[in-house]
Order: structure tokens, then sequence, then C-alpha cells
């Protein structure tokens, strides 16, 4: 494809890595807002979760770049996944999602290594904020002591 001057065009997401992301959340509308943000960002969605139970083993098989982790689910918390994710999974940057951003969350979300904390209802720019963030960082601190 050539533009106006005569010159070559390309994508620089043409030369990318396609950023994979799975989803656990509890809420289908949170998860539907979510999927749909990240994928107007080219970003795939590669698993969505509905309880912390399963989210572990989602990561093994879809090996995904991000882990979009809500706090209080059903069956097993975002906490409770935490407590070996970390260390099983070290490569997976994870952001914590929460309509309750109490400061003991916060605190708990960093005591684990996680930097990223994100609160509901979110908009665009602070989800891609927290991405960035994420993917230029360390994916978390694995020698951080869990509550």
């Amino acid at each position: 494809m050539l533009n106006i001057s005569g010159l070559p065009t390309f994508s620089i997401k043409a030369y990318m890595k396609t950023i994979k992301a799975l989803i656990a959340d509890d809420d289908g509308i949170t998860r539907h807002i979510l999927r749909s943000m990240l994928r107007q960002h080219e970003i795939d969605v590669v698993g969505e979760a509905t309880d912390g139970t399963d989210v572990s083993a989602m990561c093994a098989n879809l090996l995904p770049d991000i882990l979009f982790l809500d706090i209080n689910m059903p069956k097993m918390s975002g906490f409770e996944v935490l407590n070996n994710f970390c260390t099983e999974h070290p490569g997976i940057a994870i952001i914590m999602m929460s309509s309750d951003a109490t400061l003991s969350n916060v605190e708990a979300t960093r005591s684990y290594g996680v930097l990223n904390f994100v609160v509901k209802p979110f908009n665009a720019a602070r989800v891609i904020d927290a991405i960035v963030l994420a993917l230029k960082t360390d994916k978390h601190d694995t020698d951080a002591n869990s509550p």
C-alpha cells in the first residue's frame, strides 16, 4: 500500500506481538464491557472465567499475557487465586479489578506483588493505562509475602 507521497505505508501493530488476555469476573456485564474494550484495542481475549477455580488451569492452557482478576468471585476469590498463582505463572501480568476499592484490598493486592488495581466501574483509558503499566513493568514480584 502506498501513501500520498508514494512511499509504502505500514502499521506498527503489524510488527507487534498480539496481546492475549484472560478475564476472570463473575459478572457477565463486566466481562462483556471489558471484552469489548480490549477488542477495540486489538487485544485478543482468549478466555473468560466466572469464578476463580479454573483460572490457573486456563492460564496454563491459554497462555495469556494479561489476567484481569476480580477480587470478589464465588467459589474462589481473586486473593485465593493469587496464593499460588504468582509462582506458578510468573510471566503473566495481573490487573486486579474490584468495585470494593478499600485500602485493605489495595494493600492486599500489593502484598502479592500485583501493582495494577482497576476500580469498577472502569473506563477504557484506565484499563489501557493499566495494561501499559503491566506490560512495561515486572509482571509481579514473586518475592512478595502473601497475606
